[in-house]
């Protein structure tokens, strides 16, 4: 987890005028890195690849984000305007070698009962378009997601679960998770899709999964 060093002003004017933003490291091309607001370093330490900062509060107006690597070198560049009372995740990750930039409005509206939300992202750097199903379930949770491309949140009952990708179309996983996913009632959970086909180090194809209650 990562500790911001940026903090939204408290001024009698501006203080309920606030937006939220985090940032995930699916890029294993682009190793460690930091973030940059208006020209200010928002985070004590870098990003490391498959990891994620907290929400950063800030206040709503348009801003200046850069992404740079961890040697200081220019990897994203873009400007944003920050809505009162909106929280938005930004997504670093690779596609066909290159690195791109992902960014998503936040909806946190809590799941009542026993029942969780979870979205998909295809992150992965060179996986072809792919099926995501639940362990040996033959029903298809996500159809047809290609590099760069995501659901909205969908309702789930909690449970321990394991998930798999195929190629669109094909009932054979090209990937198993090793492991369960314990989901929680009233949480948040963003799976992706990371890495690359064929690979045996950091970089190598997986499901990489975010749990979260809110805008901690």
């Amino acid at each position: 987890m990562i500790a911001a060093l940026l903090f939204a002003c408290k001024g009698h004017n501006v203080k309920d005028s606030i937006s939220k933003i985090r940032f995930i490291n699916a890029s294993s091309i682009s190793g460690d890195i930091n973030v940059y607001i208006d020209y200010k370093k928002v985070f004590a330490t870098d990003i490391q690849y498959l990891n994620y900062s907290l929400f950063s509060s800030h206040i709503s107006t348009t801003h200046l984000i850069q992404i740079k690597t961890s040697a200081g070198n220019l990897i994203a560049d873009t400007s944003l305007m920050m809505v009162q009372g909106n929280n938005y995740s930004v997504f670093l990750y690779d596609s066909a070698n290159s690195v791109n930039i992902k960014l998503l409005d936040e909806d946190f509206s809590a799941p009542k009962g026993s029942f969780c939300k979870l979205r998909f992202l295809h992150l992965s750097n060179n996986a072809p378009a792919t099926d995501i199903r639940q362990g040996n379930d033959t029903t298809v949770l996500f159809r047809n997601y290609s590099n760069g491309q995501y659901s909205d949140y969908n309702i789930y009952s909690i449970d321990s679960l394991t998930f798999n990708a195929s190629n669109t179309g094909s009932s054979t996983s090209y990937y198993t998770q090793p492991g369960y996913v314990k989901f929680k009632s009233g949480y948040f959970y963003t799976m992706y899709l990371k890495g690359n086909i064929g690979s045996t180090a950091i970089d190598s194809l997986g499901f990489f999964v975010i749990e979260n209650n809110g805008t901690y």
